[in-house]
C-alpha cells in the first residue's frame, strides 16, 4: 500500500463512522457546558467539585474513545437493541425534569457519594474499554483489563450507580421508577451486545464463562 493510500483509507473510515459524527459533537457540547458551569458557578462542596470533574472526564473520554476507534467487526441488526441502547443513553437526562422534593442532608450526602463513586467507576471503565466503545451493539475486540477483569459490563454498572444517586437527589417515586426502568434497559442492552460479541469474537465465549456480568461474583 502506498503512503498516499493509507491516509485516504483512514479518512474514508472516519467519514463512514456515522456514530462518531453524531456522538462526538453532542458529547463535546455537554463537556463544554459542564466546564462553563463549573467555571462560572462552581460547586457547593468538595464532593460536588469532584463529581463535576469526574463527569467532565467521562465526557472527554467518550470523545477520545470515539475518535480513536476503528470499524466494527459486527453490528447488531436488531431494531429493539438499537432502541434500548439509545433510550438508555438518554434516560439519565430525564431525572432533572422530574418533580421532586428538596433532599435532607443525609439523603443528599448519600446521593452525592453514589454519583461520585459511580462516575469514577465509569471513567475507569472507559479508560480500559478504549476503542471498543459504542452506544449501539457492536463488536470490535474483547476488553479484559482494569474493571473488565471482574465484570463484563462495568461501564453500565457505574452508570446505574451514578443514576441512582441522581434519583435519590430528586427524591420521588417517579425518579425511582425511571431508575428501575433504566436497570431493565441496561440489562437487556448488555444481553443483546453479548449476542453480537459471541458471534463475532470466538475468544469472548471463554471470557464470558469466567467473568461476572454486572457485579463481581454474580453471573
Amino acid at each position: 500500500m502506498s503512503e498516499r493510500a493509507a491516509p485516504n483509507r483512514q479518512g474514508r473510515a472516519l467519514l463512514a463512522d456515522r456514530g462518531r459524527l453524531v456522538v462526538v459533537p453532542l458529547v463535546a457540547l455537554l463537556l463544554l457546558s459542564d466546564l462553563w458551569r463549573l467555571a462560572y458557578h462552581g460547586a457547593s462542596s468538595v464532593l460536588g467539585w469532584l463529581t463535576t470533574l469526574l463527569i467532565c472526564s467521562f465526557y472527554a473520554l467518550i470523545v477520545w474513545c470515539y475518535l480513536r476507534r476503528g470499524p466494527a467487526v459486527a453490528t447488531s441488526q436488531s431494531v429493539t437493541a438499537h432502541a434500548a441502547a439509545l433510550i438508555a443513553t438518554l434516560v439519565p437526562f430525564v431525572f432533572p425534569l422530574l418533580p421532586g422534593k428538596l433532599p435532607g442532608i443525609s439523603q443528599q450526602l448519600a446521593a452525592d457519594t453514589l454519583l461520585a463513586a459511580g462516575t469514577a467507576w465509569a471513567v475507569w471503565s472507559l479508560v480500559f474499554l478504549g476503542r471498543n466503545l459504542s452506544i449501539l451493539a457492536q463488536a470490535r475486540g474483547v476488553a479484559n483489563r482494569g474493571p473488565y477483569r471482574w465484570v463484563r459490563h462495568p461501564l453500565y454498572t457505574g452508570e446505574l450507580v451514578s443514576a441512582l444517586g441522581v434519583a435519590l437527589t430528586v427524591g420521588s417515586a417517579a425518579a425511582m421508577a425511571v431508575w428501575l426502568a433504566l436497570c431493565g434497559l441496561q440489562i437487556y442492552r448488555a444481553a443483546r451486545e453479548e449476542q453480537v460479541l459471541l458471534r463475532a469474537l470466538p475468544e469472548y465465549r471463554d471470557y464470558r464463562r469466567r467473568t461476572a456480568a454486572l457485579l463481581p461474583g454474580i453471573f
